[in-house]
């Protein structure tokens, strides 16, 4: 990059030396190590320094462990058959074990192309590494420079402004960024002394690609006037990956302090101070494997711990559904656009049929129960399921109750409710001949409920597909 400092000199000494240090300073004790390798200047460095170490260390009676390279072809380009090629050819005049991996990239509207290309070659790398195994990546320090100025320019929290972490877990192994100290110059001056040629991606010089733009018409004249930027950016860049580091370890503290089941009891999250709440909510949704809000909706995630108690207000995001339940904050993906209820009515003959289906939605039905809250003498033989169009009521207690309130208290969750079927006798031709009776297994009208006289007891069962 102009205007970037050379630095330290790289080379497989300096690699061991890396290496060594995280790893562990004995060479033949380090677990099997692949190289993402995409035929680029920096990760074609790193695979030769590698190779050229494994001769080294063999010479002098050491034997590295098991080790190979992985290229991913994108499929997004006409050039992307020559990369692979190249890799190819380059692996086997050196003797590297190499396996090539072609990915399908999800261009769903809304995502980045960079993005998108990201999580199909991470997701790739993740399902071949093997138990134990270390996959070196070749980002260098101008690249951490370039990701913690776009993660400032998006607004990015600590988490973001930490850049790329120098190691993460990965599948069943782990991930190694070990080359983040040097500048990109470095290099670039190690093929140019081993006379290494490269394949050269075309789609490097699209200054569409944010990345891109910054690398060539921006850096470099900032380097020109600080020319140690990478260097002092990863050191900010550190101190927000240990802020970050302890922010989440207190999050996720408050986040188990208000777990309850599945969901978050917002009576402790309250008690907490506006920042710990969001930071609570993050470490949460991370945890029930979903992806984090934008900041928009972060904030509207925290609006629903103060709603009054019976709301059941929601909010959405990247395929979730975050919804206040009670005193509950549950989590959920979301489900597809509600359609109109389908099916009802369905008559139901319940002493010759065990149980009715209602498709989509559930079975309901009939058991016979010693304790049971319905009186099967008391029943009308034939019965009809509903779908609820709002308003009903039902004869509980010597009182007509409101369904609504009748499922609030029964702490159903909103999403369930427009899939209870409502039990009726008589004509299902309007409300005025609808004699309500039950409301699924929530709830019993008086004319069919079960007294101490009643001899034939049994109760409804509604198992939810």
């Amino acid at each position: 990059m102009p205007g970037a400092t050379a630095g330290p000199l790289f080379d497989a000494q300096w690699l061991q030396q890396r290496l060594c240090v995280l790893l562990g300073p004995a060479p033949a004790h380090w677990p099997p190590l692949c190289v993402a390798w995409s035929g680029g200047a920096d990760s074609t460095a790193l695979l030769h320094a590698l190779w050229t170490l494994r001769a080294q260390t063999l010479a002098s009676g050491v034997r590295l462990p098991r080790w190979r390279a992985v290229h991913i072809n994108h499929q997004l380009q006409p050039a992307a058959r020559e990369f692979t090629a190249h890799c190819r050819t380059l692996a086997k005049s050196w003797g590297v074990p190499l396996r090539v991996l072609r990915v399908a990239v999800d261009r769903t509207a809304g995502r980045s192309p960079e993005e998108a290309a990201r999580s199909a070659r991470y997701a790739a790398f993740a399902k071949v590494l093997s138990v134990g195994e270390v996959l070196l990546l070749a980002q260098h320090g101008d690249d951490q420079l370039e990701t913690v100025l776009l993660q400032c320019l998006r607004g990015a929290g600590v988490a973001g402004l930490a850049g790329m972490a120098p190691r993460a877990g990965l599948g069943a192994g782990e991930l190694l960024r070990p080359l983040l100290p040097l500048p990109a110059q470095a290099l670039r001056d190690y093929l140019a002394r081993s006379h290494i040629v490269c394949a050269e991606d075309p789609s490097n010089a699209d200054e569409r690609y944010d990345r891109n733009y910054l690398r060539s018409s921006v850096l470099p004249a900032l380097l020109a006037r600080w020319p140690a930027a990478a260097v002092t950016v990863a050191r900010s860049a550190a101190h927000a990956a240990e802020a970050a580091t302890l922010t989440q370890t207190l999050a996720a503290r408050d986040a188990a302090a208000a777990a309850d089941g599945a969901g978050l009891d917002m009576r402790v999250l309250r008690r907490l101070s506006e920042e710990r709440q969001r930071a609570a909510l993050r470490a949460w949704v991370l945890a029930q494997g979903h992806p984090l809000p934008d900041q928009r909706r972060l904030q509207q995630l925290q609006s629903l711990l103060y709603l009054r108690g019976d709301a059941s207000a929601r909010v959405h995001w990247a395929g979730t559904l975050a919804q206040r339940h009670g005193e509950r904050l549950l989590l959920r993906q979301q489900p597809a656009p509600a359609s109109e209820p389908t099916g009802l009515p369905l008559c139901w003959e319940w002493a010759r049929q065990g149980a009715v289906y209602w498709p989509g939605a559930g079975h309901l039905s009939l058991r016979a129960d010693r304790w049971g809250d319905v009186d099967l003498s008391r029943l009308p033989a034939q019965l009809w399921l509903i779908a609820r169009q709002g308003g009903e009521r039902l004869l509980t207690g010597k009182q007509h109750r409101d369904v609504k309130d009748l499922l609030r208290e029964a702490q159903i969750p909103d999403w369930q409710r427009a899939q209870l079927p409502l039990i009726c006798a008589g004509s299902v031709q309007g409300p005025e001949n609808q004699l309500l009776l039950a409301l699924a297994d929530v709830a019993v009208a008086d004319p069919i409920k079960a007294d101490v006289n009643s001899v034939r007891r049994a109760r409804f069962i509604w198992q939810r597909d």
